[in-house]
C-alpha cells in the first residue's frame, strides 16, 4: 500500500544527491487541498538554502533528474514558494481492489515497527473499588495503541500495574472493617481518609453472609490485613472482569507487592546512593532528580524511615527498564505532570536511557446527558462506574467515542448520542456502511468475490476518490503509532464510511454491463474489509446488518 511512497522517496532522495545534497531529508505529506495532488514534498525548500540557490529553481532542477515510474506516480508539477506535488497513478489506485481482496485481514498490515518490543502500561487503578470511565477511556486508547503497534509488526504487551501495597491497603481493610462491624449491629466510623461507596458496603455485607462473626473475633489489626487483602483480590477480580468485557486482554497484571516481597524498592534506592544521587535532609531521604532535568528533588524514603510511594514507582520502572524493551509508555491520568519529569529524571540517574521512557497524560472525561453533565452514578455514589456505562451504551459505542478525541483533549462523552441509531452517530455512520456493503451482496444474492477483475473500469473520480481514502490506512497506522494515539483511525473511518456514501449515491453498484458491476462489487468488498479492519483496531464489532 505504501509503494508509491517508497518509490517517491528514493526517487528523491537520488534527485537530490545529483544536485550534490550528501544527506539529504524527505518528507512527503498529503496537501491540504486535493487540487493540488495527492503527495507533496518541501524538499527544494529544505535543501534549496545550503546549495545557494532559489528553491522554485532547485524543484525545477529535481524534476529534471526526477525518475518516476507512470503507473505509480504522475508530477503535477511546482507549487507556491518551491513545493512539488505528485499524484497517484489510477492504475496503482486501482491495483489497491485486488491488494485488499488478497489480503483481506491483513489488509493494512506492516512490518514497519518489526523487530520493536513496546510496553504500555495503562488503566492501572487502585484496586480499592470498581473502574470508573476515567479508566474506560485509559483502556480503550492503551487497547487500541497495542493493536495498531502489533498491526505494525511490533512485539507489544500491555500491563497493569496493580498497587496492592502500602497504606492504601490498610485504609481499605479498616473501611471494609468500620463496614462489617456496622452491619453487625456494632456502628464503626470508617477511618479517616478511608473509602466510602455502595460497592465497599455491598462487599461487607457478602463477607459478613459467608464468613459470620470470624473476623470480629480476630484481632482488628489482624483482621483489617486479611479483610484488605480479601477486598484487594475482589476488586482485581472485578478489574479483570470489566476489561474482559471491553474486549482488552492485558498481557500482564504486575504487582506491587511482588515488588516490595523482593525488597526491589530498597535495592533501587542502593543503587541511587551508590551512584551519588541521593541526600539526606531532616531526617528524610531525596534523590537528585533537580540535576537530571526535573524542577525540584523528592523525598524518596520519611524521616520515619519508610518510603514514600515514590520509590516503589521508581523500582517499578527500572524492572521495565530492564525487560529490555524500546519504547516504554504510560498512559496516566491529567494529575499526573510532575511525574513525566520526576520519573524519567529518576531513570537517569540510575543510568538508563530515559528517551525509551514516555508517559502520556490522557485528558478529562465528561459524561452528558441531554446536553447536561452526569456527576453521580446510580450505583457508587461519587464515582461514574464503567460497567455501567458499558450496559447503557454498549461496548462498540463506548470504545469508539473514547477514541473521538485526541489524547491530549478533553472528551465531552455524549451518552444519549452515543445510543441513537443514526448518521450523526459516528461509530453507527461506520457500522453502517459496512452493513450497507453487506446488503449489496445480499441483494444481488453473491458472494463477496476474494479475487479482482476488470479493475481499469473504475475511473469514475468517487471510485477513486474512495481508492485513495482506502490506500492512507497504512499512513493513519504509521501517524497512530508516531503520536501515540489513536485518533487519527476514528477521523479515517468517518472519511472512508462517507466517501463510500458518496460512491453508492453517484455510481450504481448493480449495473451493467456486467463487467463494470463486477469491478464496482469488488471496490465495495475491498472498502467492507478496509472499514472492518480499521474498527477491529479500535475492538469495535463489523456488523452485517443493523
Amino acid at each position: 500500500m505504501r509503494r508509491a511512497h517508497t518509490h517517491l522517496s528514493a526517487a528523491l532522495t537520488a534527485a537530490l544527491k545529483a544536485q550534490g545534497v550528501e544527506l539529504p531529508t524527505v518528507t512527503l505529506e498529503k496537501p491540504r487541498d486535493p487540487a493540488h495532488g495527492d503527495i507533496a514534498t518541501n524538499a527544494a525548500l529544505v535543501h534549496a538554502k545550503a546549495l545557494k540557490v532559489a528553491p522554485r529553481a532547485l524543484a525545477e532542477k529535481l524534476l529534471a533528474e526526477l525518475e518516476l515510474d507512470p503507473s505509480l506516480l504522475t508530477c503535477e508539477g511546482v507549487a507556491g514558494p518551491g513545493f512539488i506535488n505528485f499524484r497517484f497513478a489510477s492504475a496503482y489506485l486501482q491495483s489497491l481492489v485486488g491488494q485488499a481482496l488478497e489480503r483481506s485481514e491483513e489488509f493494512g498490515r506492516s512490518d514497519l515497527l518489526a523487530g520493536k518490543r513496546i510496553l504500555i502500561e495503562f488503566v492501572s487503578a487502585n484496586p480499592t473499588g470498581p473502574l470508573n470511565v476515567v479508566s474506560a477511556r485509559a483502556a480503550a486508547v492503551g487497547d487500541a495503541l497495542c493493536r495498531i503497534y502489533r498491526e505494525l509488526g511490533a512485539e507489544c504487551d500491555g500491563e497493569f500495574y496493580v498497587n496492592d501495597a502500602g497504606n492504601q491497603v490498610d485504609l481499605l481493610g479498616r473501611s471494609v472493617l468500620a463496614q462489617y462491624e456496622t452491619l453487625r449491629g456494632n456502628v464503626t466510623e470508617i477511618p479517616e481518609g478511608g473509602y466510602h461507596g455502595e460497592y465497599l458496603n455491598s462487599f461487607a455485607r457478602s463477607v459478613l453472609d459467608s464468613s459470620g462473626d470470624v473476623y470480629h473475633d480476630m484481632p482488628e489489626d489482624e483482621a483489617a490485613a486479611a479483610l484488605g487483602k480479601l477486598a484487594i483480590e475482589h476488586h482485581i477480580a472485578m478489574h479483570r472482569h470489566s476489561l474482559e468485557a471491553f474486549r482488552v486482554q492485558m498481557s500482564s497484571w504486575f504487582h506491587e507487592s511482588a515488588l516490595r516481597d523482593k525488597r526491589a524498592e530498597w535495592k533501587a534506592l542502593e543503587e541511587l546512593e551508590r551512584r551519588g544521587a541521593i541526600f539526606e535532609k531532616d531526617g528524610a531521604k531525596f534523590v537528585l532528580t533537580s540535576e537530571f532535568g526535573d524542577t525540584q528533588d523528592w523525598v524518596v524514603v520519611t524521616s520515619q524511615g519508610k518510603p514514600t510511594y515514590f520509590l516503589p514507582d521508581i523500582a517499578y520502572h527500572l524492572d521495565k527498564f530492564h525487560r529490555g524493551y524500546d519504547l516504554i509508555l504510560d498512559i496516566l491520568g491529567p494529575d499526573h505532570h510532575s511525574y513525566i519529569t520526576k520519573m524519567t529524571a529518576a531513570m537517569s540517574a540510575l543510568g538508563e536511557d530515559a528517551k525509551r521512557l514516555e508517559i502520556m497524560l490522557l485528558q478529562h472525561i465528561t459524561l452528558l446527558r441531554d446536553g447536561e453533565p452526569v456527576k453521580m452514578s446510580k450505583r457508587a455514589g461519587q464515582i461514574i462506574e464503567m460497567d455501567e456505562l458499558l450496559e447503557e451504551v454498549g461496548v462498540d459505542a463506548a470504545r469508539y467515542f473514547f477514541l473521538l478525541r485526541r489524547t491530549s483533549t478533553p472528551l465531552d462523552f455524549d451518552i444519549e448520542l452515543a445510543k441513537r441509531q443514526s448518521d450523526d452517530n459516528p461509530v453507527f455512520y461506520a457500522q453502517y456502511a459496512h452493513a450497507r456493503i453487506a446488503s449489496i451482496f445480499r441483494r444481488a444474492e453473491l458472494e463477496p468475490p476474494t479475487s479482482a477483475s476488470h479493475l481499469d473500469l473504475l475511473t469514475h473520480d468517487e471510485e477513486l476518490t474512495l481508492l485513495r481514502r482506502l490506500r492512507e490506512l497504512n499512513d493513519v497506522l504509521a501517524d497512530c503509532a508516531d503520536s501515540r494515539d489513536p485518533h487519527a483511525l476514528t477521523v479515517w473511518l468517518r472519511e472512508v464510511a462517507a466517501q463510500f456514501h458518496r460512491f453508492y449515491h453517484h455510481c450504481r453498484v448493480l449495473t451493467t454491463p456486467a463487467e463494470l458491476q463486477t469491478a464496482r462489487l469488488c471496490l465495495c468488498r475491498a472498502t467492507q474489509i478496509a472499514l472492518k479492519r480499521g474498527l477491529a483496531l479500535c475492538g469495535v464489532h463489523a456488523p452485517m446488518e443493523m
